[in-house]
């Protein structure tokens, strides 16, 4: 018996010695991010002080760094699958430097996968724009429990100095999430290719967004939380009042028409079953835009896929801002649908039904003018708002 005791102490001592060996051989590698600021940026520019985000895919650790005098990032990091954001934003006065125009700009990356397994270096091309005028102040999308979803909103809102004219502009949304993908981008990532459009409509006269002013979208321009065709269980009143337009669904004959709710035009459908506009508790690519020739903008199938689901496609310089939705954080850049230069990062409520919206957060409060923060990456931009909440900035 005491034989055998001293056999299994040397058997669990090798055991043990031979694990810690195997850890010890796990070690960091280093690696060196070279940023480069766009083509059109001033020669001899440097991207110093970018702040990038390098996020390992399968523990969801994240280091967040910034770049040097250089324009490098470099870090010891674990062998593993990567994904990294990258973004700066720029004052007007800054931006003159180092790009020639006097207009709020930032720079953005999103690269991912980067498998790391021995040292290297990684150059990372920055992708830039102007700040927009209008941008996507909320976006309820969730539902809420008995997989009601009908209280969907989008609330535009003119974050400039100045008027801005919104009839005939266009709000449209990617494809949904689905079993097989997420959705697809061009692989110039030079057009957003949208499932749905629709348009603000001329009602004989010009209309115009006053600075913090804002125009909200709903799906169906009801009270939800007291109509007997909404829920009790939803957080909000899209009524007369507070609704500016509705979407309305006249393909079945079975969506609720708000007389009171003047209704958006249905611009584009990639398809016209079910019976209301459905973009998606798990989330879309959400963008507003203006476009000069929207009926000669071309349709394209989605690569790889036998659908003859055909998307339309809106040039990145037609839009105006845009938010990536996704049905929970386990989602990947990969299954990105906007452009990085659309949207650099990603934003989710973290569950369908919850009754959760995403909303801009506040940069800053002039004479009274709330000013929202907008760097065209979601993930830096946008937070969870529990109540969701139209014109109400707090």
């Amino acid at each position: 018996m005491r034989i055998l005791h001293i056999l299994c102490l040397i058997v669990i001592t090798y055991i043990v010695s031979s694990c810690r060996k195997d850890f010890k051989e796990i070690t960091t590698v280093d690696v060196v991010f070279q940023l480069e600021f766009p083509d059109n940026y001033i020669p001899g520019s440097v991207p110093q002080d970018i702040t990038i985000q390098l996020k390992n895919n399968i523990t969801g650790d994240v280091k967040t760094m910034t770049s040097d005098a250089d324009g490098r990032v470099a870090a010891s990091v674990l062998p593993g699958t990567y994904s990294l954001i990258a973004s700066k934003s720029y004052s007007a006065e800054e931006a003159l430097l180092l790009t020639g125009y006097e207009q709020e700009s930032f720079v953005n990356a999103n690269v991912t996968p980067v498998v790391i397994t021995e040292n290297k270096s990684v150059n990372v091309k920055l992708s830039g724009s102007k700040t927009g005028d209008l941008v996507i102040r909320e976006y309820y999308y969730s539902g809420v429990p008995s997989a009601y979803f009908y209280d969907l909103f989008i609330e535009i809102y003119n974050n400039s100095n100045q008027s801005i004219r919104v009839d005939s502009l266009y709000m449209g949304n990617t494809k949904t999430a689905s079993a097989a993908a997420y959705g697809f981008i061009g692989d110039n990532q030079d057009s957003v290719y949208l499932s749905h459009v629709w348009m603000v409509p001329y009602e004989g006269q010009a209309r115009y967004l006053e600075p913090g002013e804002s125009l909200v979208l709903a799906m169906d321009g009801i009270n939800h939380k007291s109509d007997p065709n909404g829920n009790p269980n939803s957080p909000v009143n899209l009524g007369p009042g507070v609704a500016d337009y509705e979407t309305y669904w006249p393909y079945t004959n079975r969506d609720t028409d708000e007389p009171d709710v003047p209704n958006l035009i249905h611009a584009y459908a990639s398809g016209t079953a079910g019976f209301d506009w459905l973009p998606g508790v798990a989330g879309c690519g959400l963008v507003i835009f203006n476009s000069a020739n929207f009926e000669e903008l071309p349709v394209r199938r989605e690569p790889g896929v036998t659908s003859a689901t055909l998307y339309k496609a809106v040039p990145v310089t037609d839009i105006i801002d845009g938010v990536e939705t996704v049905g929970s954080a386990a989602i990947t850049a990969a299954s990105k649908r906007l452009p990085i230069m659309i949207d650099a990062g990603m934003i989710t409520v973290g569950a369908n039904y919850s009754g959760k919206s995403v909303r801009r957060k506040v940069k800053s409060v002039i004479n009274g003018r709330t000013i929202f923060v907008d760097t065209n990456n979601s993930s830096n931009d946008f937070e969870v708002n529990n109540s969701p909440s139209p014109r109400k900035w707090n």
